[in-house]
C-alpha cells in the first residue's frame, strides 16, 4: 500500500495555524470559504459555521483516538514485511483507466453559490494506490440550456457562483505516476538527505515511532516511508498518517483554536452582533489567523507506528514522472432536475422548500423530511412513514398512498407497502413509467437499461427480465432470464425458458445466437468464452465470430489480455497463458495452477512460478 495520497482513503492536510493571532494576509482557502456566504443570511451563515464546527470537532475526536490507538497498539512483537517496489506502468495505466470510466460529479448547492466534485461513480477499491486526478473545469453546461466558460477547481470545496442545477462538465483532467525512483536512506548518523534542494530530515525516532519533516518539493514526490530494524528489514506499521505543515505536535491545539473561533462568531450572531452579511465576513477575515486548518501548506510531515525497534528509515522518491492531461465530458451523476431544495429552518427547525433564489417556496413547517431524490421525500412520527411527490408545476408537496424508495436522480421505486409487494417506477410528474408489476427493478451499471425482475423461480435477476430503456419503453418482446448477467462490452448475456442462449444489444435486440454454443460467458476484453458439444473451450468476439477455436480442455475469461487455459497432452494435464490472439505468452506445462486477485493485480501461479497479469514472471 502506497505512503501518498489515495482516491478511496482519506489524506489530512493540515497547515498550522499561528499560535498567537498576528494580523497576516488571509490564505486563498480563507477567502474562498468567507466567499460562501455572499448572499446569505445571518441565519443561514450560522448554521454554516455551525456545520464547519461539527465537522473540526469530529476531525479532533479522530486524532485523539488514533493517538490513543497508537500508544497501546504496539506490543513489542516484531513483524517485517516485503520491501517496497514501484509498480509496472500498466498497473498504473489499466487503474486510471478504469477509474476514469465511471468518472461523474456531485453538486452541492450553498446558495448562491455551488460546489462541484469529480468522483468515481463506481469506485473501485483496488485503485487505492493511485493520486487522485486534479480536474478544471472548462466549460459547464446548466440544465436550463445556458452555459459558462470558466475555470473552477472540482474538488468539492470551490465556490462556482451559480445555484442552478448543473448538466455537466467539460473538464481538463490531469494525473501523474511515477515511472522512476531514488531511494534516500536515513539513520542516526545520516539524519538529513536533500532532493531536488528539499530537505529531509528524522524528527523523531524513538522505539517504534518515526517523524520525518520534508521541504515542499520533497513532500510533495515522495512514494513510500518503510522504517527498517537493525537488520535492515523493513517493519510493518501500526498506524500512519502525513500533513503538510512542519509542528504535528501542536495540530490538536490549534484546530481547538479555529474551532473556538468558529463557536465565538455563532455566538456573536446570536447576540445580534452583526448587522448584515457583509459584516460578519469582515469578522471571519480579521479572526481567523489567516487561513484554516485546511489549506495548502508548504512541505509536510509523514509519521508511523511500526510492529519492531526504528533503527533507521528508506524514503522512496519520485524521480520522473508521467504526465496526463485529458478532456473529459463529466456529467453531474444526481443532478437535482426539480429545481428546489430541501432546506431546514434556521429558526424554527423546519423543514420546507427553496428555490434557486434562496426564497422559500413551501413554507417549513415539516417537522420530520427526509429527501430520497430531488422529486421524493418521506417523513415519519410515531404512527409511520409518509411519502411525498414534489410537483415542481404547483409547487405543492403531494401525499402519495405508496412507498418510494430511492433509484435515480428523477425515478422513485413505488409500491403499496412497507412490506414488499409489487414493484414499479414513478418519475417526478407522477406518472407510472414501468408499472407495478414487478418483484425487483434494477439498473444496468453500462447501459442505459432498466432490469424489472419477476424473481420466481430463483430470485431477484435470476428470475424472469423485461428490459425497458430510462423512458419506459419496453424493449424485449419476451423476457429473458439474466443469472445475474449485467452489460459487458456493450452485450448482454441472456437465456430463455427453451435454455437458448443470447447476447442482446442496449435496444433488447438479438445480435447473436448463441445456438451452437452448449455453455457461454460474459466478454471480457472483448471476448466470451464458449463451449461446444464436445466440452472443448474456446472463445468467440462481439460479432459472434469464432476467434479462438474450441481447442482447451478448460479456459478461464480473459482479464487484462490474458487468460489461463489447459488442454490434454495425452493424460496429462498441461497449464498456459495466451494473449487475444491465441499466442502463448507462457509455454504450457504439466503443473497445478492456481489463479488470485483480478485486473491489474491478477496473479497467474503455475507450479512454483507466479506471472503478473501481463503473463510476466514475477521475482
Amino acid at each position: 500500500m502506497q505512503y501518498m495520497k489515495r482516491i478511496s482513503c482519506v489524506t489530512f492536510a493540515v497547515v498550522l495555524l499561528a499560535a498567537c493571532k498576528v494580523k497576516t494576509e488571509p490564505s486563498e482557502e480563507l477567502k474562498a470559504f468567507v466567499k460562501q456566504f455572499d448572499g446569505k443570511t445571518l441565519v443561514a451563515a450560522k448554521e454554516e459555521l455551525q456545520k464547519e464546527s461539527e465537522r473540526i470537532d469530529r476531525f479532533i475526536k479522530f486524532m485523539s483516538r488514533m493517538a490513543a490507538d497508537k500508544e497501546n497498539g504496539y506490543t513489542g512483537k516484531e513483524d517485517t514485511v516485503a520491501p517496497y517496489q514501484l509498480r509496472p506502468v500498466d498497473v498504473f495505466t489499466s487503474g486510471y483507466a478504469a477509474y476514469l470510466e465511471n468518472i461523474g460529479l456531485t453538486q452541492e448547492v450553498k446558495y448562491p453559490n455551488s460546489v462541484l466534485e469529480a468522483n468515481n461513480a463506481l469506485r473501485d477499491n483496488d485503485n487505492y494506490d493511485l493520486e487522485a486526478p486534479d480536474v478544471i473545469s472548462e466549460k459547464i453546461f446548466f440544465a436550463d440550456g445556458t452555459t459558462e466558460a470558466k475555470s473552477y477547481a472540482l474538488d468539492g470545496s470551490t465556490p462556482i457562483p451559480s445555484s442552478k442545477t448543473i448538466d455537466s462538465v467539460l473538464a481538463t483532467v490531469s494525473y501523474s505516476y511515477p515511472v522512476k525512483m531514488t531511494v534516500l536512506k536515513l539513520d542516526k548518523s545520516h539524519s538529513t538527505a536533500t532532493f531536488k534542494g528539499a530537505a529531509i530530515k528524522i524528527d523523531k525516532m524513538k522505539d517504534n515511532q518515526l517523524r520525518l519533516l520534508m521541504g515542499d518539493s520533497a513532500y510533495k514526490n515522495y512514494l513510500y516511508i518503510e522504517a527498517f530494524n537493525q537488520d535492515g528489514k523493513p517493519l510493518d506499521y501500526i498506524s500512519r498518517n502525513n500533513g503538510s505543515g512542519h509542528d504535528p505536535d501542536d495540530m490538536n491545539k490549534l484546530l481547538k483554536t479555529y474551532n473556538n473561533i468558529l463557536q465565538q462568531l455563532v455566538k456573536k450572531i446570536d447576540n445580534g452582533h452583526f448587522k448584515d452579511i457583509h459584516a460578519l465576513q469582515e469578522a471571519m477575515l480579521d479572526e481567523m489567523p489567516g487561513g484554516t486548518p485546511f489549506d495548502a501548506g508548504k512541505g509536510g510531515y509523514t509519521q508511523g507506528y511500526y510492529k519492531g525497534k526504528v533503527a533507521g528509515v528508506r524514503v522512496y522518491m519520485a524521480e520522473a514522472r508521467v504526465e496526463v492531461k485529458k478532456e473529459m465530458m463529466l456529467k453531474n451523476l444526481s443532478p437535482n432536475y426539480a429545481g428546489l431544495y430541501l432546506v431546514k429552518d434556521a429558526k424554527s427547525d423546519l423543514y420546507g422548500f427553496m428555490d434557486a433564489g434562496g426564497k422559500f417556496v413551501i413554507p417549513p413547517t415539516y417537522k420530520e423530511m427526509t429527501a430520497i431524490n430531488p422529486f421524493f421525500f418521506s417523513s415519519s412520527d410515531y404512527n409511520g412513514y409518509y411519502y411525498y411527490r414534489l410537483d415542481t408545476a404547483t409547487r405543492q408537496l403531494v401525499k402519495l398512498d405508496l412507498v418510494a424508495r430511492e433509484f435515480s436522480p428523477q425515478l422513485a421505486i413505488v409500491a403499496k407497502n412497507e412490506e414488499g409487494g409489487l414493484k414499479g417506477l414513478m418519475d417526478g410528474n407522477g406518472k407510472l413509467v414501468i408499472p407495478m408489476i414487478y418483484d425487483d427493478i434494477m439498473k444496468d451499471g453500462k447501459e442505459p437499461v432498466f432490469y424489472a425482475n419477476k424473481s420466481a423461480p430463483d430470485g431477484p435477476l435470476q428470475g424472469i427480465c423485461s428490459l425497458y430503456d430510462y423512458q419506459g419503453q419496453l424493449l424485449t418482446s419476451v423476457p429473458y432470464y439474466t443469472n445475474g448477467n449485467t452489460y459487458s462490452d456493450g452485450l448482454l448475456l441472456v437465456y430463455d425458458k427453451s435454455n437458448h442462449h443470447y447476447f442482446l444489444d442496449n435496444k433488447g435486440k438479438r445480435v447473436i445466437d448463441l445456438k451452437e454454443y452448449q455453455d457461454v460467458e460474459p466478454f471480457e476484453d472483448g471476448l466470451a468464452k464458449v463451449r461446444n458439444a464436445h466440452f472443448d473451450f474456446g472463445f468467440i468476439n462481439t460479432h459472434g465470430q469464432p476467434v479462438i477455436p474450441c481447442m482447451y480442455a478448460t479456459a478461464r475469461p480473459f482479464n487484462e489480455g490474458i487468460a489461463m487455459v489447459t488442454k490434454k497432452v495425452n493424460n496429462d494435464t498441461e497449464v498456459g497463458l495466451i494473449n487475444t490472439k491465441n499466442e502463448v505468452i507462457v509455454p504450457f506445462n504439466a503443473a497445478s495452477y492456481d489463479i488470485d486477485g483480478k485486473g491489474a493485480k491478477m496473479v497467474y501461479t503455475i507450479g512454483e512460478k507466479k506471472y503478473n497479469a501481463k503473463g510476466m514472471l514475477m521475482q
